[in-house]
């Protein structure tokens, strides 16, 4: 089976491939520096010919509903449209649950960017053809807001009850979905272990590292993401590694790196 990952490059898409090349498949990592430009659309059609799989792994580092929107619902468009030209039999768009929820994507611009990503799928792809795999936050969010909202040794960190997830039980359950095949299921769910608010992940990680020396929480993204709206009320797939897992394993690698 021939599978193109878009967004190869990155955290999620980058394990994404490699998992799927493990599992003996034939894997294409689409991204700008093999000459494909989603945004585009350039490298698209060359990349998609021939293939059975596309899978969309795309992301994007903004906080801002206008850039967030025009990426991913310009990048979802080309993408679904060259693989309906392509006769790509099943295409996957990593999303986050209920990201499409006006309640809690109405003060949080990324997630309205989910959404519209979403929605220019389901207009340009056939329904039997189309899978969003809707996936919880990551723990490592919790070290992206640390640093993108930090002032010395301080740092703030969104108030969102969530069921977090390692990267890498994602990376697992989009390799099932695209090796499983279209069900004609439009929506599978993925969350974590235990619901926790993400703050209390950001202060394990910083007691960690013994850095920032004070996490705060701050209320942003409106009272549907505080109150638990990004977590999944019946989960198609229920991730295993939890907090402590995932802490281990994170300290595990660094002390490896340090050899």
């Amino acid at each position: 089976m021939k599978i193109v990952v878009v967004g190869a490059s990155g955290a999620l898409g980058s394990r994404v491939a490699d998992l799927l090349t493990e599992r003996g498949q034939e894997v294409v990592r689409a991204n700008r520096a093999s000459g494909v430009d989603a945004y585009t659309g350039a490298g698209l059609a060359a990349a998609f010919d021939g293939a059975d799989v596309v899978v969309d792994c795309l992301s994007l580092q903004t906080l801002k509903a206008k850039e967030a929107i025009d990426f991913f619902e310009t990048t979802a468009t080309h993408i679904g449209r060259a693989a309906s030209a392509a006769g790509v039999g099943h295409v996957v768009v990593v999303s986050i649950v209920n990201a499409d929820d006006p309640a809690v994507n109405a003060k949080f611009g990324y997630y309205q960017g989910k959404a519209a990503q979403e929605a220019a799928y389901e207009k340009v792809v056939e329904p039997s053809a189309l899978t969003i795999l809707a996936s919880v936050q990551w723990f490592e969010l919790a070290e992206q807001m640390m640093s993108s909202m930090r002032l010395g040794p301080i740092a703030a960190v969104p108030r969102m009850r969530v069921a977090p997830a390692a990267v890498a039980d994602v990376a697992v359950a989009v390799a099932d979905v695209v090796t499983a095949g279209p069900t004609g299921k439009r929506k599978v769910e993925v969350g974590g272990p235990v619901e926790m608010d993400l703050v209390d992940v950001a202060k394990a990680v910083a007691a960690q590292t013994g850095s920032p020396r004070w996490v705060l929480g701050v209320r942003f993204g409106g009272p549907a993401i505080r109150g638990g709206g990004l977590v999944p009320a019946q989960p198609d797939v229920v991730t295993v590694t939890t907090l402590d897992g995932w802490l281990a394993g994170r300290e595990s690698a660094q002390a490896g790196g340090r050899r």
